[in-house]
């Protein structure tokens, strides 16, 4: 009984299952599904992925995933589920219902004509077809009836299934700013260096720290949401703009001296510096912050993410990839800080 979340490894991604037991039953609720590598890898895919082999114990169990949010369009968050929609037996047979603002649903929204190169095409096993000829994930998601929310946006509140969603972006004019094309690769590398900060010190950071904004519209378009049931409360920021956030949670009436309380919250873009301010930090309080991503890509997590979360309180710092840890500190900040940074261990029971 109770809520559990795994945080999968999902390479330089996000994929995370939260499951809510009770006397009515199971309800499992999805978010991204990491790159193409986190459903399936190597030579034609012959090994499971974190995704993978958690899909395989929900049917195990027979369970399905009642709820599956894809919070934005960058590889490192659809990838996976892209894969597991064209892989038999898997999502297209056990996903009930999902959320993602797609271009048509943008379109529509703004009452503006659709913009059909932006639709989303799956793969099938022909070597002769290419991904352009593959079926349309939205017409596959109305040929296996699954239910689809409208535009998802900020100031919403839904309820489904045993949880509450308080949605804290995108707002209109991040969805706005899809009104194109959408780019093969939408994330710019100029959210992140490949190269990492670790060379300098928490004090020598926090020293001469000045925020700014992670200026990529895709990531300014991520579905992001408090969560909320049996009286434990979680923040999933997906790679959402900091400044969205720190609107919304001021707008909900939260301050400086009234916090949001929070039994965990999944920090945005995967520890990036452009994405967590200290502002922000000063609106929550929690005991956990976790941070997804194995450090291959962009030199994430920034150590000036880390030191503006240090700073901010007394929370330990979480991460799905263990090998992220050491280089972060230095050896002078090991013994006051080392306690802090911590490896996820299984599943998070709240």
């Amino acid at each position: 009984m109770g809520i559990s979340v795994q945080v999968l490894q999902a390479n330089h991604g996000d994929c995370i299952l939260v499951t809510h037991e009770s006397l009515n039953g199971v309800w499992n609720l999805l978010i991204d599904g990491g790159n193409a590598a986190t459903f399936q890898f190597g030579q034609r895919g012959r090994y499971s992925g974190a995704l993978r082999c958690v899909l395989d114990e929900l049917k195990e169990k027979g369970q399905k995933i009642d709820l599956a949010i894809l919070t934005h369009i960058d590889d490192d968050h659809i990838g996976g589920l892209l894969r597991a929609f064209e892989t038999p037996g898997y999502l297209s047979e056990m996903v009930s219902s999902i959320w993602f603002n797609s271009s048509r649903f943008i379109t529509d929204y703004f009452n503006v004509a659709e913009i059909s190169d932006n639709d989303i095409h799956l793969r099938d096993d022909s070597p002769l077809t290419s991904v352009r000829q593959g079926k349309n994930l939205e017409t596959l998601l109305n040929e296996i009836s699954c239910a689809r929310q409208p535009v998802v946006m900020a100031s919403q509140k839904i309820i489904k299934g045993p949880f509450t969603f308080t949605i804290l972006s995108p707002d209109e004019d991040k969805l706005r700013k899809l009104l194109h094309k959408w780019p093969d690769d939408p994330e710019p590398t100029t959210t992140s260096g490949h190269s990492t900060d670790y060379d300098l010190s928490l004090d020598d950071i926090l020293a001469d720290d000045i925020f700014e904004n992670d200026p990529s519209d895709y990531n300014g378009s991520s579905i992001a949401f408090i969560l909320e049931a049996e009286g434990k409360r979680m923040l999933f920021l997906g790679d959402a703009h900091d400044k969205i956030i720190v609107r919304s949670l001021r707008a909900l009436g939260h301050s400086e001296t009234r916090k949001l309380p929070l039994d965990f919250v999944k920090i945005s873009h995967h520890g990036s510096q452009y994405n967590t301010s200290s502002e922000f930090l000063s609106l929550i309080n929690t005991h956990r912050f976790i941070i997804s991503t194995n450090g291959a890509m962009h030199g994430l997590p920034n150590k000036r993410t880390i030191a503006r979360i240090l700073a901010s309180g007394s929370g330990n710092i979480c991460f799905n990839y263990s090998e992220i840890i050491s280089p972060l500190l230095h050896e002078h900040e090991t013994e006051t800080y080392s306690s802090r940074l911590v490896a996820l261990d299984g599943k998070i029971r709240l």
